[in-house]
């Protein structure tokens, strides 16, 4: 990659310090294609509808090839013909003289790639004595469709991401010609922007974009048959001009990859495998079709099923249990009596209730009724029964609901009571002997039989635990109990009486075996570091997986628990990051004041050099969970380093995956210990890495991490700029007013409330501290955000404001807690690195451009 060559004029006033400068930034270097032979079609010599005749600029004009499919670069072939892409080098005039030795109406093809470490705008020149149009990453930017003996300069204004753009020209070369084209092309930013990060490159690596990240088919789901021969594959594609997303669900068989079916049909959804074998049932119309892959037939087995949410099959797959929504038909009125917390949220007066649908007959049933929803839990072995459960409110004692669980006989629909009014619910699933349950959930679910905390400590009830509840007993085993991953999911396996979990362990997710004869726990390692999805065989010692890595890519996989081997099945993407480069990313461990390890770990830009400072982003969450290390995300710490930022990333005490006496912390600490571990690790970071730029530090955290963001702003002013997404400012106003807000509570301030513990509801709230707030604040927040509602920023920016400190606030309308929209989300993530753009690297430009002052 080679800096392109500047030509500048600097016109100095003696004494006023102003500089007027006119940058030219020559492109001296191009990679030229093959062309392709073009015809005039057939009655060009008419006039059509408007008059008009066939010109030869409307060869030009056709779109013989998709451009965004090219990745030009010197040596590779040229589509499907004979020629390749070569370098072309511009004489001393800064012009590219060339021809195409190919006869008749050609047209041709030109590329070259600019790469720029900052926002910029200004114009594209193009001085060409041939036809041409020009595309900018793929979209038409200049043109003209004539010839022009001098190659007058066509000049077009251009606005310029960072990172590596294609440029390609499309160039007209008729019969006629009988001397070489000439091409001159510069680039000349705008006056306020003086880049010295400019580069022209022949090679089409490039670092991560947003682009990537939310652009092109995406892996969301994998499953697979009970016989283990068949899995189905869901991926995901959003079209950024309409914003919605279109999904194709595939089956492949696992012996030769071999396609067998594919959905692509909207009215086609709760694809799942059957019980047996390999066959596929799913949705349409309100009916259950099955889909027998063995005997390549299609059957309607089940008709009238209306309003279904849910169904499950029974083992036997004699029969489904499916769940049906009954919406509530109650008056609609201006005046609304709020009958609960709960009452506020949409849907909570509707109610979901069991039926039963026989195959043989097609005879449907009702199983349950009542006032309150009921929720299947699972189906026994021998398909002679169900466990299903209900849930109530207590607002008297955490955490606000109590849940029962039954047994019913669906012989006769007789219900047996296993519990009643259950603080801490549980969610449950047979042994394969039927004996038994095996129940996820609170540590605090069967009295303090699950903890394990210190001594005057709180458990964080978001710490899930593994149970073994004996039916017929009533006696429970907690079995994590001294396990330190968080159990995020449990398969009990038939084959092997095995228990796999999927775990939150430390920033990874992972899976793990449990017998439950030996006790004892072992690790499987799968290939990547973050296990999205997983589904095991019903009848076979295999599994499939899908996941990613924070240098790897979702991709998909088998796993072989005989073999103790991963074997790929998909990898959709390999293409769109074909040419992409990452950064090195690294685990580091820091000791805090108090003796606690901590773990963070840290992205390096791509193209780093020990020797250079770099600005440095801080993320984190502080909250109940760590943060992952996923290859996406919301927060996409690879993007954040490829705009030249090294990237912090710490787990700070009160997060689960360490140890239930570490999750512990975060319980009524609303930042007490977790601030101070931040600061503290970014201090001894910088101390030990002399590359980062100690005055260039800036920080970011969203929801819970949001509040941290503002509460660390109150505790320290080692941070250049910070940003908090739909973050907290007043923990009693987020309690009371956000839907989730005192039930997350009941967790995170367990037995605080704002009348028994004003310590924590104002001291460790930054609204109240404001003043102490001296750092550029950038607050995001949804309009809608019902989950932390948009008063928490506004009123953290009505402070700032009164109090004369920096501070923006961006709200996004129409939008929840999540940025999901396509367009909102491209404008929210541009946002946050124009806002470190500006403080951390001293550029202005790219958040001037977004947020104009105005004159208000």
């Amino acid at each position: 990659m080679n800096r392109l060559k500047t030509t500048v004029l600097i016109v100095v006033f003696l004494g006023s310090h102003l500089f007027a400068v006119a940058q030219e930034i020559l492109i001296n270097e191009w990679l030229k294609a093959g062309s392709i032979g073009v015809e005039n079609p057939a009655f060009a010599q008419k006039e059509n509808v408007k008059g008009d005749k066939f010109k030869s600029s409307d060869l030009l004009k056709m779109p013989i090839i998709d451009l965004t499919s090219l990745t030009p670069k010197d040596g590779a072939p040229f589509l499907d013909t004979k020629t390749a892409w070569t370098i072309q080098k511009a004489g001393s005039d800064s012009s590219l003289y060339y021809s195409f030795q190919e006869g008749g109406n050609r047209i041709g093809f030109l590329a070259t790639y600019i790469a720029t470490e900052s926002f910029w705008k200004g114009k594209l020149a193009i001085e060409s004595t041939a036809a041409f149009e020009a595309y900018w990453d793929g979209v038409k930017t200049a043109d003209r469709y004539s010839t022009s003996a001098d190659g007058a300069a066509i000049s077009k204004d251009i606005t310029v991401m960072p990172g590596k753009h294609k440029l390609i020209l499309k160039v007209l070369l008729p019969d006629t010609l009988t001397s070489p084209s000439r091409l001159k092309a510069y680039l000349k930013p705008a006056g306020d922007f003086l880049l010295e990060g400019i580069y022209v490159s022949l090679n089409p690596r490039e670092t991560k974009t947003l682009g990537h990240l939310l652009e092109g088919p995406k892996l969301s789901g994998i499953s697979i048959s009970a016989a283990g021969d068949m899995v189905l594959i869901t991926t995901s594609e959003i079209d950024p001009k309409t914003e919605k997303s279109s999904y194709l669900r595939r089956v492949i068989r696992l012996s030769d990859k071999r396609l067998m079916a594919s959905f692509r049909q909207t009215g086609v959804s709760q694809l799942k495998w059957m019980p047996v074998g390999n066959k596929l049932s799913y949705l349409s119309s309100g009916n259950v079709w099955v889909l027998d892959l063995d005997r390549g037939s299609e059957t309607e087995l089940l008709k009238g099923i209306n309003e279904i949410s849910s169904y499950t099959w029974s083992p036997n797959e004699e029969f489904v249990i499916y769940s049906v929504f009954e919406k509530d038909e109650g008056k609609k009125d201006d005046f609304r009596r709020i009958l609960s917390p709960e009452d506020r949220q949409p849907f909570w007066r509707s109610r979901s209730f069991l039926y039963i649908g026989h195959i043989a007959t097609g005879i449907h049933e009702r199983l349950t009724w009542g006032n309150k929803s009921t929720h299947l839990q699972d189906i026994s072995p021998d398909g002679k029964s169900i466990i299903f459960s209900t849930s109530q409110e207590d607002y008297l004692e955490r955490p606000y609901s109590r849940q029962s669980l039954y047994r019913m006989d669906l012989s006769n629909l007789k219900v047996d009571t296993l519990w009643t009014d259950k603080l801490f619910s549980v969610s449950v699933s047979f042994s394969p002997d039927g004996a038994k349950l095996l129940a996820t959930g609170s540590s605090l679910a069967f009295g303090d039989l699950g903890v394990n905390v210190s001594p005057g400590k709180t458990p964080n009830i978001y710490d899930t635990q593994a149970y073994i509840y004996d039916i017929a007993t009533g006696n429970v085993e907690a079995i994590t109990r001294d396990f330190n991953p968080s159990i995020d999911r449990a398969y009990w396996c038939p084959i092997s009486n095995r228990i796999y979990f999927t775990t939150t362990d430390e920033d990874r997710n992972t899976l793990y075996e449990f017998n439950p004869q030996k006790k004892s726990f072992a690790s499987i390692a799968l290939n990547e570091e973050m296990i999205n999805g997983i589904d095991f065989a019903r009848s076979k010692p295999l599994a499939v997986y899908y996941g990613s890595g924070v240098k790897s890519w979702p991709k998909a996989y088998s796993y072989d628990f005989k073999a103790k081997k991963s074997t790929l099945i998909e990898d959709v993407e390999t293409k769109n990051y074909s040419q992409v480069v990452f950064g090195d990313v690294k685990e580091w461990w820091f000791t805090s004041s108090r003796g606690q390890k901590v773990l963070t770990r840290y992205y390096l830009p791509p193209n780093f050099s020990a020797d250079k400072k770099y600005p440095m982003i801080v993320y984190y969450y502080g909250g109940t969970t760590p943060v992952g290390r996923d290859f996406g995300g919301r927060y996409p710490k690879q993007l954040y380093a490829a705009n030249g930022f090294v990237v912090l990333v710490l787990q700070p005490s009160g997060t689960v995956g360490f140890g239930q006496d570490f999750s512990a912390a975060h319980v009524n600490a609303w930042g007490k210990v977790t601030a101070d571990e931040i600061i503290e690790g970014t201090k001894q970071f910088v101390a030990q890495h002399p590359f980062v730029n100690e005055s260039k530090i800036g920080c970011i955290g969203a929801s819970y991490g949001g509040f941290m963001t503002m509460y660390l702003l109150t505790q320290t002013d080692i941070f250049a700029a910070a940003i908090s997404h739909a973050g907290i400012s007043s923990i009693a106003s987020y309690w009371g007013e956000g839907y989730w807000g005192y039930s997350y509570s009941a967790a995170a301030s367990a037995n605080s409330f704002p009348w028994n513990n004003r310590d924590l509801y104002v001291n460790q709230s930054p609204l109240f501290s404001a003043d102490k707030i001296s750092t550029p604040l950038l607050l995001l927040h949804g309009s809608d955000d019902t989950n932390v509602p948009v008063g928490e920023s506004i009123q953290m920016y009505t402070a700032l404001k009164l109090l004369g400190k920096p501070v923006d606030l961006i709200q996004i309308e129409g939008a929840d807690h999540h940025i999901l929209k396509y367009g909102q989300r491209v404008k929210w993530t541009n946002t946050i690195l124009a806002w470190f753009a500006k403080y951390l690297k001293d550029e202005e430009g790219w958040w001037k451009e977004m947020y104009p002052d105005g004159n208000y």
